[in-house]
């Protein structure tokens, strides 16, 4: 199976995607509105995963990555903005490539077909949830740890999902013996389990929230008065959160 037509694509970009229906990696030009330093009340998260990715980058021991928790608290972002930050800083170019949920079947083929290539690839997935009686689970758990693809030096995963062990525990059967149901509940937890680091988000505050809109507010030059906090919030009621991207998408609303 040939991914590319020409590797030569990797020194005009580092964000890829693999499209499933052609079983092709083509080249993204990423869109950047905002800045790694920008995702806030974050800090602990934003300080372990960029630190991962730059041992990744300078070729030290790092770890496949698994950001789970609230929803539009950063996650996906997170990893984009430090991949762009560290790529800045340094000429070894980590290379970024998507892969959507439904492509985990061609991650042997991919990764057989990275190890030979003299570049350090992130495999990005985003929002994966996986039922645990799946093929792609089973697959999934090998190539993270057990496979010999799993010792592959180049190729580092960065997934996201809402749920803490990307498996719904509700999956597992009420009318099953005690022994059967903590059985099915490990096999849930031995994906996660296999991430070396694991980066939980949570829900904002109002504070938090409205401090995040006078911050977005001053990087795009906007004046805020006191009913634009008070639409704010009603903004994020509307939203049902107080997360970062309800706020961006508030301040995206005093633009137009």
């Amino acid at each position: 199976m040939k991914f590319l037509k020409n590797t030569k694509i990797f020194t005009k970009n580092n964000f890829f995607l693999l499209l499933p229906n052609l079983i092709e990696i083509v080249s993204w030009k990423q869109q950047f509105k905002i800045n790694f330093d920008d995702i806030l009340f974050v800090d602990d998260q934003k300080e372990k995963l960029f630190k991962n990715i730059k041992k990744f980058s300078n070729s030290q021991y790092s770890h496949n990555c698994f950001l789970w928790g609230a929803r539009g608290m950063g996650k996906s972002s997170l990893i984009k903005y430090a991949v762009k930050k560290i790529n800045d800083e340094t000429t070894s170019k980590i290379k970024f490539v998507e892969i959507l949920n439904y492509s985990l079947k061609y991650l042997p083929e991919l990764i057989y077909f990275f190890k030979d290539l003299n570049y350090k690839f992130i495999i990005f997935i985003d929002d994966i949830t996986l039922d645990n009686s799946q093929n792609e689970f089973k697959l999934f758990k090998s190539i993270l740890d057990g496979s010999l693809l799993s010792d592959s030096q180049n190729v580092k995963f960065y997934v996201t999902s809402n749920l803490r062990h990307l498996s719904n525990k509700s999956q597992i059967e009420e009318n099953i013996d005690e022994i059967t149901k903590k059985e099915n509940y490990s096999n849930i937890v031995s994906l996660s389990d296999r991430f070396g680091v694991r980066l939980g988000f949570f829900e904002n505050n109002k504070e938090n929230y409205l401090k995040i809109i006078q911050h977005y507010a001053e990087n795009n030059g906007i004046s805020l008065k006191k009913e634009d906090l008070e639409k704010a919030y009603e903004w994020s009621l509307e939203k049902g959160n107080f997360s970062g991207r309800t706020a961006y998408q508030f301040i995206l609303s005093l633009k137009n």
